[in-house]
């Protein structure tokens, strides 16, 4: 959901490691969602091959979109935990929605494109009924990121100045406006979590700041972990831990960051060993998931403990899966992503076989493992969780993403 939803628990048995991973061992020859108790595939909902998923509940339900032909049209969607989609009313009516957060309740919240040409910022109840939320800036394009178990959204409104006014709706649609803390009329607010603290970026002076708000929308700047003016938040967890990624010595070198709840940060392992990570969902136990850059020149999906230690996915997705990126983590240790998968573009979700959910040192076991075996994960691309959030707006806007 839109806080990053969800934790990983806590120790597990060695026995448990040793039963799960010998049944994706058994299962592993496989390339469809079957391949083994981890991985599932998710439906292909608009039948074209390509299939985001960008947030998980904590029943391990997922949204996120469907393209329904090569790139202009797509569906807003929802997933159950066995894989199966189903597409979310197209509230604008032309044929363009997407998804980009889900509460506990099923509940989704993202945009859709209209007749104006705008964008609504969407509501969409569990049965898949939608709602447009208040026009903040009144511009008619207004777009949802984030949703809490108490359905309040965070987003951001364009406004008739061009720029971006980070918003905060209630559960009945009405929507206010959160400090522009960087003074410069960019702000976009991405997650918020049960307590209705919310995260994001505002642009500075020189550059952008992570940003938390406070549930009446005051807003303090997150530690510059890299050091560059350059730092953005994505996720926030029930305790006010916020992840995201922070600039280090030029363009596209990024530290995945953990902040803690007083706005202090650290540099999360950088798993790819090529200075580029990026953290974008937290969970209740502070594990979090991104991607990072590795040596064949693309990006891997990762899982990172509390204290910051990361793990690579690709082991544990299998070779059939490629460029791929986690997007969500839910507190049973559900992770959900996508990336290429057999020719196409794909969502998964990536559930452990037993309720015990292995820690991400018991996940580098299995990845170990794996590459004996020769599934060691393959090429990744540039990050596209970037693409999925600023770049639906780059899209429909015609203005650049914040880095």
């Amino acid at each position: 959901m839109g806080m990053g939803g969800g934790g990983i628990s806590g120790e597990t048995r060695m026995f448990q490691t040793y039963l799960y991973a010998l049944s994706i061992i058994a299962l592993a020859g496989g390339e469809a969602s079957a391949a083994s108790d981890a991985v599932t595939l998710l439906h292909d909902v608009g039948g074209v091959g390509s299939s985001l998923a960008e947030a998980i509940n904590a029943s391990g339900q997922s949204a996120g979109f469907s393209r329904t032909d090569s790139y202009s049209s797509s569906d807003a969607v929802l997933w159950w935990s066995n894989g199966t989609g189903t597409a979310l009313q197209d509230v604008g009516g032309s044929g363009r929605s997407a998804a980009n957060g889900v509460n506990a309740s099923g509940q989704s919240v993202g945009y859709s494109l209209t007749a104006g040409p705008g964008f609504d910022a969407v509501l969409w109840s569990s049965n898949g009924d939608g709602v447009a939320l208040q026009d903040v800036a009144g511009s008619g394009r207004d777009m949802a990121y984030g949703i809490n178990a108490s359905g309040q959204v965070v987003g951001y409104s364009l406004t008739e100045g061009g720029g971006f006014e980070a918003v905060l709706w209630s559960s009945s649609g009405s929507g206010a406006a959160l400090q522009d803390f960087g003074g410069r009329g960019f702000s976009v607010a991405l997650g918020i979590n049960a307590s209705g603290q919310s995260v994001g970026y505002s642009e500075t002076a020189s550059g952008w700041d992570a940003v938390l708000w406070s549930p009446d929308g005051v807003g303090a700047a997150l530690q510059d972990v890299g050091g560059r003016g350059c730092s953005y938040a994505y996720g926030i967890n029930a305790s006010g831990q916020s992840v995201g990624y922070s600039q280090t010595f030029g363009p596209g070198a990024y530290d995945a960051v953990l902040w803690s709840s007083d706005g202090a940060g650290a540099a999360l392992q950088d798993v790819g060993g090529q200075g580029s990570s990026f953290a974008v969902a937290i969970n209740a136990s502070g594990q979090s998931v991104g991607s990072s850059l590795t040596a064949d020149g693309g990006y891997h999906a990762v899982l990172w403990s509390s204290t910051g230690v990361g793990t690579d996915l690709s082991g544990i997705l299998g070779s059939a899966w490629r460029n791929t990126q986690a997007t969500g983590i839910n507190d049973g240790g559900d992770i959900v992503g996508f990336g290429g998968y057999m020719g196409s573009e794909a969502g998964f979700l990536l559930a452990p076989a037993s309720s015990a959910v292995p820690e991400p040192s018991t996940w580098a076991m299995m990845v170990v493992g794996f590459a004996g075996l020769g599934f060691a994960g393959s090429r990744a691309r540039r990050s596209k969780r970037l693409e999925s959030r600023e770049g639906i707006a780059q899209g429909l806007t015609g203005h650049a993403r914040a880095q």
